[in-house]
């Protein structure tokens, strides 16, 4: 840990000095009541088509034209299928009309830029080597805001997340890479942070503050900025300028560049409206490495993850508030892995500030740190892989009974994770709660309830008291192992839901005499269902 870090108990002096370089306090919004200082909400950038212009393209659009409205213009990227073709390649580029703006050797790619389609041309180059190369940009929250009634997280992530004790050890031996604006020196992180610079910001501006901001959730250091794994290594890889922009040849350099420098995890907290072949082969390439990679879903409320997100080789993550919400904004998909805090959360702002960070671009960080945790923690040595899997089935259940759209396998848990061990935990959650309607396909409608035992030990004869509007079911669950979610099914309520537009829906766990449950605040639900217009 960092000297900046210790904070001395001998004198009451040195402890309020730090906290005044933690938190300076300066003029201040009206209507925020604080003494940190906060700044507004570092500009994210997402990718502004709509999700009807998303497209795979398999990296060799130019076979059919030479014009994409999603892609840098004057600009291709160029793979060749082996080494003598790359390297003459490179040779003869400095003859032609056209410009190198960068090459990746591991994977013979070539990045160009043009004055004229005939330069272009004049290359003779495959088409089957050729693609466009695509904009890649950090989220932003523009055309959909979180929806109302909300509750963001402050710095309460971590107590969400069920760390309670002291993590301050944990995340060490592990290497991270945070593929992103770069991360610039802060209180809360440790000074010895390996840089990779791939792009040059221009002379007298400011780096843009979203990497750092990410950073500092994965490995935040000061007591009052922790993040998941404070230990943890970080590799810092700049892919964006100071706006924020980049591209599908940066990141996918950045992608290597990261797993030659040896990260065990990357983040990537960015995303595209089009789909690379050059990216997804660069996260083959980490992966081969051994790394595991993440990705934010995107924050234009789709109904489809950015790329690389949308890889199926990349864990997405999606954001959710602190009622366990899922938010408005946060793109949903059948390939979504996880979801995790993602309104409000208190990080790491440029100049030892702080900021108030909300966006799926801080969700996808928890989850990387959380996978750091279980690495150092866990008695014996595992993989990334192996701690992702643990992470996995230690999640909690929300939304539709199994995995979804917009959940993914669950919120992340990484007390429990991290106490999967432990003997002696008993927690009987109800998960969640959904009114299945009825359907062309099936007559079959009523109250899904998600109970989930999430402690370490078996739990026999335990009841749920189901109430739905009126009505009042009993149920008993005779026997529920550590992580099995079983799902009740009441067949009840549809006429008052269909006659009414809603319907008070509860359910209420009780444990066999004796037995007393580690968290009694997640042992009840109640709710209001609503139902569409459409399916009255």
């Amino acid at each position: 840990m960092s000297p900046r870090f210790i904070i001395a108990t001998s004198t009451l002096i040195i402890g309020l000095l730090l906290s005044w370089l933690m938190f300076q306090t300066q003029d201040q919004p009206e209507n925020y009541k604080s003494t940190k200082k906060l700044v507004p909400n570092p500009l994210e950038y997402i990718p502004s088509d709509p999700i009807s212009q998303r497209q795979k393209n398999g990296g060799n659009s130019d076979r059919n034209n030479n014009f994409d409205p999603n892609a840098i213009p004057y600009e291709r990227v160029i793979t060749f299928s082996s080494e003598e073709a790359y390297r003459s390649f490179l040779k003869k580029l400095s003859a032609s009309g056209v410009f190198n703006k960068g090459s990746i050797d591991s994977l013979r790619a070539v990045r160009i830029s043009f004055d004229s389609l005939s330069d272009l041309n004049a290359l003779e180059l495959n088409p089957e080597d050729v693609e466009f190369n695509y904009p890649v940009l950090i989220p932003e929250l523009r055309e959909v805001q979180p929806q109302e009634g909300v509750l963001g997280f402050g710095n309460g992530a971590l107590d969400f997340l069920g760390i309670s004790k002291d993590n301050s050890e944990w995340g060490k031996g592990v290497k991270i890479a945070v593929i992103d604006t770069g991360i610039e020196p802060h209180l809360a992180l440790n000074d010895n942070i390996q840089h990779i610079n791939l792009i040059d910001l221009d002379e007298g501006t400011n780096p843009n503050s979203h990497g750092t901001s990410v950073a500092s959730l994965i490995a935040g250091q000061h007591p009052n900025m922790r993040g998941v794994a404070p230990q943890a290594e970080l590799i810092s890889v700049r892919v964006a300028d100071e706006t924020g922009v980049s591209s599908s040849f940066l990141l996918a350099q950045g992608i290597t560049a990261a797993a030659d420098a040896g990260a065990q995890l990357i983040n990537i907290s960015m995303g595209s409206s089009s789909d690379s072949a050059l990216v997804r082969q660069a996260v083959d390439y980490a992966i081969e490495q051994g790394a595991v990679i993440f990705a934010s879903s995107g924050n234009d409320g789709t109904q489809q993850a950015s790329y690389p997100a949308a890889d199926p080789d990349v864990y997405s993550v999606g954001a959710i508030d602190a009622n366990g919400t899922h938010l408005n904004f946060s793109n949903t998909d059948d390939n979504l892995a996880f979801a995790a805090p993602g309104l409000e959360v208190q990080a790491a702002f440029p100049g030892d500030n702080v900021t108030s960070f909300t966006g799926t671009s801080g969700a996808v960080a928890f989850p990387v740190g959380a996978v750091a945790a279980i690495m150092s923690e866990s008695q014996q040595s595992i993989s990334a892989e192996q701690a992702v899997s643990i992470l996995q089935s230690h999640s909690n259940e929300a939304g539709l009974p199994g995995a979804d759209n917009q959940f993914g396998i669950g919120i992340i848990d990484v007390g429990r994770a991290i106490n999967r061990n432990t003997s002696g935990i008993v927690d009987i959650a109800v998960a969640s709660q959904t009114y299945l309607l009825p359907t062309a396909d099936s007559s079959a409608s009523g109250l899904q309830v998600s109970v989930e035992n999430r402690g370490t030990e078996t739990v026999f004869q335990s009841t749920v008291d189901i109430q739905i509007g009126n009505d009042y079911f009993p149920y008993t669950i005779q026997k529920i192992s550590p992580n099995e979610r079983t799902v009740v099914t009441i067949p009840s309520g549809l006429g008052q839901l269909r006659a009414d537009a809603q319907l008070e829906v509860s359910a209420q766990i009780n444990l066999p005499t004796g037995q007393s449950d580690a968290k009694p605040g997640n042992d009840q639900r109640k709710e209001i269902v609503t139902i569409p217009t459409d399916d009255r």
